[in-house]
């Protein structure tokens, strides 16, 4: 399936970056039915803040977890335990009122969902179930 994504910005209700390659782009699906997405470019997290969640969080839940539940969670059972307690959508079934929440994948939060969101609610679960406060990283500006 081909996809094309064109950066561009909107201004008094037209585009004005790549317009060409967005005519273009278009024409490339001649006869063809298509989707067109518009979405908000944004930030998304950075290598170094995914390395550190990687290699410095998910180790001391891992051990958090062992140490207050005896139960060993690889780490991408950690990862998903995050996903479903901190980055979910709520699905309700209308008949019942039963609520679902369903995991959203955490690669398409942006930086400040990121950092302001996700990171705060794993903080707070982690300090609420296993008293552990997690470190941040030390940046290089201090």
């Amino acid at each position: 399936m081909k996809k094309i994504t064109i950066p561009t910005t909107v201004k008094d209700g037209k585009l004005v970056g790549n317009r060409e390659m967005v005519t273009r782009a278009i024409g490339s699906f001649e006869g063809l039915p298509i989707n067109l997405t518009i979405e908000r470019r944004s930030k998304k997290r950075s290598n170094e803040q995914n390395a550190f969640y990687w290699a410095c969080w998910i180790p001391l839940i891992q051990a958090a977890i062992y140490n207050e539940w005896g139960e060993l969670y690889n780490p991408n059972e950690v990862h998903t335990l995050l996903k479903t307690t901190c980055n979910y959508e709520e699905r309700v079934n209308p008949a019942t009122g039963e609520v679902l929440k369903v995991p959203k994948s955490s690669t398409k939060l942006t930086t400040y969902e990121w950092e302001k969101e996700f990171k705060q609610q794993i903080r707070q679960l982690c300090m609420d179930f296993f008293g552990l406060d997690l470190p941040e990283p030390i940046s290089d500006e201090e």
